[in-house]
């Protein structure tokens, strides 16, 4: 039984807590602390997928650590390397490092020996981290997020991190070696890179350190479901979902610039057939190393709590249904009326091709997608086909109201030179023309009723010309809905109220709910539409607060804002935790229902919590 053990820090690597032990033990030899804390001299020292851990946890069971898989998913490689394994390599992966077995398996199986990307020669540290640790702790440590392969920069205090003098895969692998001012040198590198890329590799630092701690579990299919979808609302792919190559590729390099993407391993050579982001954005056969990953979500947009909610999206280049009839001369013109689209794909471009009819017109357009923003879906590429109304539009304002051809095409939405056209096949005019053309004469002689009457209602024309208004409500109703006048609305008296004795009755009602809102646990915020709820007055509240100045006044005092409640719940599940020993700031977040965006004074309230119950220990 061991007779102490140092405390494990936050964010602190696996390795530097046992390389910590070594150190204080003064043992002479590193497998004498392999004898002492695996019950094996062999075992080895591995930075970032360590094994053997069950054994080591009843060890220590004396000094109540955390379990075996707090240490697993807090404090090493293990989620950033699993996240996007497979779950059977997930579940081989925690097994080996829990007992042991296939210990040489381990990193093949991640695919971090296959993926191209390497891991750091060295372990890295944060000078600023360093003095922090030794004012506060009287030590240091090494950190988890430092040692990530794709975290170049210290999030905290926005620096490039700098080479400790201590290998990551030393030629003694069962040696622990701790984190002390004389292997993390003061002396600087004096690196640097451009903006552009500092604000990747600050980026790429959030979501590695995210993916280190947090059990995402991504599955190949959906993810590469939501891959697809992306790239084909960038345009990238098409709609059947082959992706372009060429221009991912050009688009890819100069969203992240060659300076990165060096830096994080992971070029792109569109010629070469073994490319990886060629590979990754097509059928998964194989693993890929997380950085990769990491760099296409961002890229497309979107953040690794975010990308799996494309998973199910199908891909719909003109939005979804109805769409709008752009025929001007329809009574539906601009209303979205168009059930369906019939989609293509252009021969040159590759883009889809939608084609669009108008059930009530006929009139059908096409153009080429997808749509970028919302007024792509009021504009025509290319006309197939006008449709009868239209043609009969072009008879009536032609050969009816004598219009010249200039007029006309102003009045149809379309070119001189096709209404010439149109107008010189000399299309016979049927029984639906002298309709449309006695619909158009209707519309005319209704409109100069409204304009000379604009007094009547449209039960008082109809009164006065009833065979028009039928005409018009059979064959041309939503026009004539559109085109009539409108009612006129009745002005509602209200009695009056005495708005002083409103607001003292209310405001009374305020203090008890608020009182009792106090009491009710877990915490809830206090807002104002959470009061209004409590008194049944809610449209009060938010409406007439203005009428109600005592009541308004009390409100501003009582209600919380974000950071207020936050603190609020902290505190209150504080008081829980402390009576059960079990104060973490991990459990306490979670208890909270914080996120880790919390701002700057809810994070400083917790570590004041943090602390005094450590000096309490």
């Amino acid at each position: 039984m061991l007779g102490f053990f140092p405390r494990l820090y936050e964010d602190e690597l696996l390795y530097s807590w046992l390389a910590r032990y070594h150190l204080y033990s003064l043992n002479e030899s590193p497998k004498q602390t392999m004898e002492e804390l695996f019950g094996n001299r062999t075992q080895l020292a591995i930075p970032d997928l360590p094994t053997c851990l069950a054994y080591l946890h009843r060890q220590l069971e004396h000094f109540h650590p955390v379990s075996p898989e707090q240490w697993i998913t807090k404090h090493t490689f293990y989620c950033y390397h699993t996240n996007f394994a497979l779950p059977e390599t997930r579940e081989f992966v925690y097994q080996t490092m829990c007992n042991g077995v296939h210990k040489g398996a381990i990193h093949v199986m991640t695919g971090v020996m296959a993926s191209g990307v390497r891991d750091k020669e060295r372990l890295m540290y944060c000078p600023y981290c360093v003095e922090e640790d030794f004012q506060r702790y009287g030590e240091t440590y090494w950190r988890l997020s430092h040692q990530l392969p794709s975290v170049y920069v210290c999030t905290k205090h926005s620096c490039i991190l700098q080479e400790s003098t201590v290998s990551f895969r030393p030629k003694n692998r069962q040696e622990f070696v701790a984190a002390t001012r004389e292997n993390c040198s003061s002396n600087r590198r004096n690196v640097t890179y451009s903006a552009k890329t500092m604000e990747h590799l600050h980026v790429m630092a959030y979501d590695s350190i995210q993916l280190a701690i947090e059990g995402y579990e991504f599955n190949w299919e959906p993810l590469q479901k939501a891959y697809r979808y992306l790239l084909q609302h960038k345009g990238i792919a098409n709609v059947k979902g082959r992706v372009d190559q060429h221009a991912l590729a050009q688009q890819f390099q100069a969203f992240y610039g060659q300076e990165a993407l060096n830096l994080l391993q992971s070029s792109v050579d569109v010629e070469d057939p073994s490319c990886w982001l060629k590979a990754i954005t097509r059928k998964h056969r194989k693993s890929f190393h997380p950085v990769r990953h990491l760099l296409l979500i961002r890229f497309l947009g979107e953040r690794i709590d975010t990308i799996l909610s494309y998973a199910s999206r199908p891909y719909i280049p003109f939005g979804k249904s109805p769409y709008p009839c752009l025929n001007k001369v329809c009574e539906h013109y601009k209303k979205d009326v168009i059930r369906a689209v019939h989609i293509t794909i252009c021969t040159d471009t590759r883009s889809p091709v939608g084609t669009f009819e108008c059930p009530a017109c006929r009139f059908t357009y096409s153009r080429r997608g997808p749509d970028i923003t919302g007024s792509n879906r009021y504009k025509i590429g290319r006309i197939k086909s006008f449709g009868e109304v239209w043609k009969h539009k072009l008879y009536y304002l032609i050969n009816i109201k004598r219009l010249s051809y200039r007029a006309t095409a102003y009045e149809l939405g379309v070119d001189t030179n096709t209404v010439i056209k149109y107008t010189r096949k000399n299309e016979r005019v049927d029984v639906l023309s002298q309709k449309v053309v006695q619909w158009e004469s209707d519309k005319e002689k209704w409109l100069e009723l409204c304009k000379t009457h604009p007094e009547w209602t449209v039960t008082e024309i109809r009164e006065e010309h009833p065979a028009l208004y039928i005409r018009l409500y059979r064959n041309c109703r939503e026009w004539l809905l559109t085109n009539s006048p409108k009612v006129k609305a009745r002005k509602i008296v209200t009695s009056r109220i005495d708005w002083v004795i409103r607001d003292s009755e209310v405001l009374q009602q305020v203090k008890q709910a608020v009182e009792h809102l106090y009491q009710v646990t877990p915490p809830v915020r206090l807002t104002v539409s959470r009061i209004g709820t409590e008194i049944g007055q809610r449209n009060l509240l938010e409406k007439k607060i203005n009428k109600i100045p005592e009541t308004k006044a009390f409100l501003e005092s009582a209600t919380e804002s974000t950071e207020q409640f936050q603190i609020r719940r902290v505190r209150f599940f504080v008081e829980q935790l402390h009576d059960k020993g079990e104060l973490l700031e991990w459990s306490l977040k979670r208890l909270a229902g914080l996120r880790s965006d919390i701002s700057p004074v809810v994070q400083a309230e917790i570590n004041r919590f943090i602390q005094q119950n450590e000096w309490e220990r």
